[in-house]
């Protein structure tokens, strides 16, 4: 064999080894991209991670099993997935951590939309608004914050929502020690409008308010997945859809909150 033919040979069995190492490694990345998926697509269980003290989101039964508006929605998720669902408390402080270990598929818990582990998770979109809104009376005429420049507006004191009336120079704020005191000003018309979060809004027991939308600070609830999981995030993304328009997000909502919201701005797409 002439040298020039032998370093061709040698060349195209370089570019082969080449060529299955790429091939081996895009087999590797997309395994592990689809690991989620594919657990599931075996029938195993989506693993849910909660941390079970923020009621009625995520809680305690007398059984001591999880239980709230969170662990509902993560049934009725694997449900329409086709798959069992298991349920693991963790501190919320490691509820991410969990994620990017690969211990659980998916935080449902209240959790909200944080731009800064964006490089490290996925999230769905959001299935609980719980930001900030501005609340009336239901017979009130009010129906947009920049009608507050001449009414008192009740708000927690040192709260987010107290914050917000100062950026805004509203002149007629009354500070309460907490939202529920804010929102009964309104009742009792010590103020004309309360600027309180969603849940609180949502909780608020007694009769005869109305919470307004869009909110004023958006601080919407997701679910957290793997990075590596695109195609349940896909499937996830499409059930929460379907659960937001045929009305199960609604009656979920309405077993917990006795004031509940609309769906949150991405789910009305």
């Amino acid at each position: 064999m002439s040298p020039r033919a032998r370093r061709i040979l040698i060349f195209i069995a370089r570019m082969a080894i080449a060529l299955a190492g790429i091939a081996l490694l895009y087999m590797m990345l997309f395994r592990a991209q689809d690991a989620a998926w594919q657990r599931l697509q075996q029938g195993e269980a989506l693993r849910v991670a909660l941390d079970p003290s923020f009621p009625p989101f995520d809680t305690l039964d007398a059984a001591g099993q999880v239980a709230g508006f969170d662990v509902d929605l993560a049934r009725e998720l694997a449900r329409r997935l086709g798959v069992p669902v298991t349920f693991t408390a963790i501190a919320f402080d490691g509820l991410a951590d969990a994620v990017m270990a690969g211990k659980v598929d998916a935080v449902i818990s209240a959790f909200p939309l944080d731009e800064r582990l964006t490089e490290d998770v996925r999230y769905s979109q959001p299935y609980f608004e719980a930001g900030l809104v501005m609340v009336t009376r239901t017979d009130s005429a009010l129906t947009s914050p920049d009608e507050l420049a001449d009414a008192p507006v009740a708000v927690e004191w040192g709260g987010q929502g107290d914050a917000w009336a100062r950026e805004q120079k509203l002149p007629h704020i009354l500070r309460t020690e907490t939202p529920d005191e804010a929102l009964n000003a309104v009742l009792e018309g010590r103020a004309e409008a309360a600027i309180v979060d969603a849940v609180t809004a949502a909780m608020f027991a007694k009769p005869g308010l109305a919470p307004h939308a869009p909110p004023l600070v958006f601080d919407p609830y997701v679910i957290v997945l793997p990075k590596q999981a695109p195609k349940l995030a896909d499937a996830v993304d499409e059930a929460l859809a379907e659960i937001m328009a045929d009305g199960t997000g609604r009656k979920l909502a309405e077993k917990y909150f006795p004031h509940p919201p609309g769906p949150p701005e991405e789910s009305q797409r």
